[in-house]
């Protein structure tokens, strides 16, 4: 099994006005309008519905934005005909913490480095522009 990160990996955070318009839409928890306001990462999401479609391989997505966007994040995966479950921490440390007894997922992959080092091994930083390996 493994797991990869919402934010950086599969979607890039709003930029510019389009940023001051999602955290209106953050605070106010409208999860559909924030999601439209990020940009999918092509090669990522094209990859995730390989793996867990074609391959079979069993995928976590983690999200640190908010514990009530999960759903919206599994509708927005579904559109994009991937099933799979998300589950939003407050941080990367408690998702670092709870990772310690899940050791079924051999894999996460994170957007930045400094994600990968408090994650620890098993952690892999890829790219929005690139395709995982597996």
């Amino acid at each position: 099994m493994q797991a990869t990160m919402f934010e950086g990996v599969l979607a890039s955070a709003p930029e510019g006005v389009a940023a001051i318009k999602a955290k209106f839409y953050l605070k106010t928890e409208k999860w559909e309008a924030y999601l439209k306001m990020w940009k999918p990462n092509v090669l990522p999401i094209k990859y995730l519905g390989d793996a867990i479609n074609r391959l079979g391989i069993g995928t976590e997505v983690y999200t640190l934005l908010n514990a009530g966007i999960g759903g919206a994040i599994e509708n927005w995966l579904s559109r994009k005909g991937i099933a799979t479950n998300v589950v939003a921490y407050d941080n990367i440390e408690d998702l670092a913490f709870d990772l310690q007894f899940n050791r079924g997922i051999t894999k996460i992959y994170t957007a930045d480095q400094e994600q990968a080092q408090i994650i620890g091994f098993r952690s892999t930083v890829v790219t929005p522009n690139t395709a995982w390996s597996i």
